[in-house]
């Protein structure tokens, strides 16, 4: 299993960089890698069904790989956890942290995830791992352009 660790400092308010994570069907526009995001089910208390495709490109491989994933959203703590629900991968599961910090947020994302795709060796996983990893940081600021893009509509 492999655990990624990751913070970003964003210079917006923490319940704004919050709000912008939970718009997961706004990530296909900033991440290269993924493919879709939907949210299937709002199971009330801030808990959401979201799937997710993304193409996993190792060299000249690719695999799509799908995924579903019960993210909970906790807007008194300004913080997420999410956990794999069905999918390509043997474990999936997080968090994420929106913390006040310098006049912005500070924004900490915690991956622990395994591929479970047999056809991948342990070469392979670890060039995965790179992968993932990138996608991360991505991510992370995929989420400062989403957040400034609401600061300028709400401004």
């Amino acid at each position: 299993m492999f655990e990624i660790r990751k913070t970003m400092h964003i210079p917006q308010p923490p319940a704004r960089v919050y709000a912008a994570a939970r718009q997961v069907e706004k990530f296909p526009e900033v991440l290269p890698n993924l493919d879709s995001a939907r949210v299937l089910e709002d199971e009330g208390n801030g808990s959401l069904i979201t799937e997710w495709t993304a193409t996993l490109k190792v060299g000249p491989m690719s695999k799509k790989i799908v995924w579903t994933e019960r993210d909970i959203w906790n807007e008194a703590e300004l913080s997420c956890r999410f956990e794999l629900v069905k999918g390509d991968m043997k474990v999936y599961h997080g968090n994420w942290a929106f913390i006040e910090q310098d006049g912005g947020t500070q924004v900490q994302l915690n991956v622990d995830f395994e591929l479970g795709i047999p056809m991948l060796g342990p070469m392979v996983n670890s060039i995965a791992n790179q992968v993932m990893e990138q996608n991360c940081d991505e991510l992370l600021e995929g989420l400062k352009a989403i957040a400034a893009q609401e600061a300028g509509s709400a401004g």
